[in-house]
């Protein structure tokens, strides 16, 4: 029978309907099920991604919405444009990247490369270890107890490193672009805090640190 204009119409507007009700629904791939049941990657335009505990997955990619995991969940790379990550306790992921918004974790996270976020915090429980680097432009840098085999750099945000932390590489504060006008950003170093690169400031900075760290302090100007 031949479908008239009338109703085709209602038929194309009721699949679009679901097509954005779906796509702007929270990815959920629950717990309680062993790591053989999904191994595949998934990615999002509009929602969420909800990691199970024990759980391992490929790459989580969403551009509005967040990522969430469970305890004792591996994963490829995870990316967000609006969204943060919150990530349970003993996870292991490839890398971190956000646009806008924060990444927290619990204890005893293992990141094999970087975690970079660009308007949002770094906030790591104790005995994190990453093998890459820790940036930010607009956000603040904490962790306690962390092993890091990279650097560490932001732009306009505070660090706070506490606890028996190894810091392999450079800890620097970039210097802002002109039209970033911005408050003086602060580095805190606890005294257990191991520090094999050097701080290198291109900005004025408040610094709290032991006094045997004092010495790989590098001013520089970043014009040059």
């Amino acid at each position: 029978m031949h479908q008239s204009p009338k109703n085709t119409f209602r038929t194309l507007a009721l699949g679009l309907t679901l097509s954005f009700a779906i796509s702007g629904c929270v990815i959920h791939v629950g717990g309680n099920h062993h790591n053989e049941d999904f191994t595949g990657s998934v990615s999002k335009v509009f929602g969420g991604i909800d990691i199970g505990d024990h759980r391992t997955v490929s790459d989580l990619s969403t551009v509005n919405g967040g990522i969430e995991l469970g305890d004792h969940v591996y994963t490829g790379s995870i990316s967000t444009v609006n969204g943060g990550v919150q990530v349970g306790e003993h996870a292991d992921i490839e890398s971190i990247n956000v646009v806008n918004g924060d990444v927290e974790s619990d204890d005893h996270l293992t990141v094999r490369q970087s975690i970079t976020t660009v308007n949002g915090e770094i906030q790591l429980a104790k005995h994190a270890k990453v093998g890459g680097n820790l940036i930010t432009v607009n956000g603040d840098i904490e962790a306690a107890d962390v092993a890091l085999s990279g650097n560490i750099e932001t732009v306009n945000g505070d660090i706070r490193i506490e606890g028996h932390s190894q810091i392999d590489g450079d800890i620097t504060f970039k210097r802002p672009h002109k039209s970033n006008n911005s408050d003086t950003p602060s580095l805190v170093l606890g005294d257990d805090v191991m520090l094999d690169g050097s701080i290198i400031l291109e900005r004025d900075v408040n610094l709290t640190i032991p006094d045997r760290l004092k010495s790989r302090i590098l001013w520089q100007n970043s014009h040059q």
